[in-house]
C-alpha cells in the first residue's frame, strides 16, 4: 500500500514549563499539502527493509525504527518500505515524525491492527512526541510533551508563503537555549485563536507566534536578513518548530502567491502551501 503523509506547521508554540527532563508545550499546528510518500509491502518473516534513504543508517532511520517497533509490539511480520521524501529535512515541519506515523498507519492496515487502539497510541507516543498528531493531522492543539492532542476543524483554509533555509536547528539545543533567554515573547492565547480559526474569523494569522524563535536565532541567526526583508514590505513571518523554516500566513491564496513571488525574486527558496484536513491519505 502507498500513502501520502503531510507536513505540519506550528501556528503557535508556547513553552509552558519543564518536568522530568522535558519541556511542556501548548501549540496549535496544522497539516499542509507538502508530503512524503511511503509505500509498504508485507513480508512473510519479521525483517524490515527501507529504501529511498541511502544516506541514513537503519539505526537512525525513523521509518525503520517505527516498523521494527511495531513488529515487536504486535508480533507481526515485517515489511519492505520505500520512502520518497518531499518534506524538507530539519525544517521544523515534522518530517521524521511524519514517516513514523505513515509507517505505523501502513503496518496497522497490512496486519489488521486497530489504528485507534490505546496500544497504537502508546507506541506512537514512545516513538516521538508529535507522532500521534501526525497520524491524524488537521488542526490540532498539542500539549504536554506534544502527545496530548485535541483535534479541531478549520472553518476555512490558510495559505502560507513557506521559506526554507540550508541549515538545521536541533530541537534539544533550541529548548536549552530557550531556558537561557533573558526576555521571552508573551505566549499566544491559544483558546482565543482556536475560536477564531474554527469560526472562520479573519486576521487570526496576526496572532501566530513561536516561543522558540528567539532561542533558535541565538544559536544561528540564519533568518535575520529574511525577517528584515519581510518587515520592509509590511509583512510578518513565523518560525515553525525549532526551525529552520519560516512562513508568512494569509487568509487567501492571492496574497500568499504575491509574497512567494516577492521572496523568490530576492533569492529565497519559497513555495506556497495550504492547509489540509488530514495527516495521512491513502494513494490508490
Amino acid at each position: 500500500m502507498k500513502v501520502k503523509v503531510y507536513a505540519k506547521l506550528n501556528l503557535t508554540l508556547n513553552v509552558t514549563g519543564r518536568r522530568n527532563g522535558f519541556h511542556d508545550i501548548d501549540s496549535l499546528a496544522v497539516s499542509v499539502d507538502i508530503y512524503d510518500e511511503i509505500q509498504a509491502s508485507p513480508r512473510s518473516d519479521r525483517a524490515v527493509t527501507v529504501r529511498g534513504m541511502p544516506s541514513v543508517n537503519d539505526a537512525d532511520n525513523s521509518a525503520y525504527k517505527a516498523a521494527s517497533a511495531f513488529v515487536r509490539a504486535f508480533g507481526s511480520c515485517g515489511a519492505d518500505i520505500t520512502v520518497n521524501k518531499g518534506i524538507p529535512f530539519a525544517a521544523g515541519m515534522g518530517g521524521s515524525s511524519a514517516d513514523v506515523a505513515a509507517v505505523v498507519y501502513c503496518m496497522c492496515k497490512l496486519y489488521g491492527v486497530d489504528i485507534s487502539s490505546r496500544k497504537v497510541y502508546d507506541l506512537c507516543a514512545a516513538l516521538g512526541s508529535d507522532v500521534n498528531y501526525m497520524l491524524r493531522g488537521g488542526l490540532g492543539r498539542l500539549r504536554g510533551k506534544g502527545d496530548d492532542v485535541e483535534f479541531y476543524r478549520l472553518a476555512r483554509p490558510l495559505y502560507f508563503a513557506l521559506t526554507t533555509f540550508g541549515v538545521g536547528i536541533s530541537s534539544k539545543e533550541a529548548y536549552s537555549a530557550f531556558d537561557l533567554l533573558p526576555v521571552r515573547q508573551p505566549p499566544a492565547d491559544n483558546g482565543k485563536l482556536l475560536n477564531m480559526l474554527t469560526n472562520g474569523e479573519a486576521n487570526a494569522v496576526k496572532l501566530f507566534n513561536n516561543h522558540l524563535q528567539g532561542a533558535s536565532a541565538s544559536l544561528s541567526d540564519y533568518a535575520r536578513e529574511y525577517l528584515g526583508f519581510i518587515a520592509e514590505h509590511g509583512l510578518s513571518a513565523n518560525m515553525t518548530g525549532s526551525g529552520s523554516a519560516y512562513y508568512a500566513a494569509f487568509d487567501d491564496k492571492t496574497q500568499a502567491d504575491k509574497t512567494a513571488e516577492l521572496l523568490s525574486a530576492k533569492g529565497y527558496d519559497t513555495v506556497v502551501c495550504k492547509t489540509v484536513d488530514n495527516g495521512i491519505e491513502e494513494v490508490i
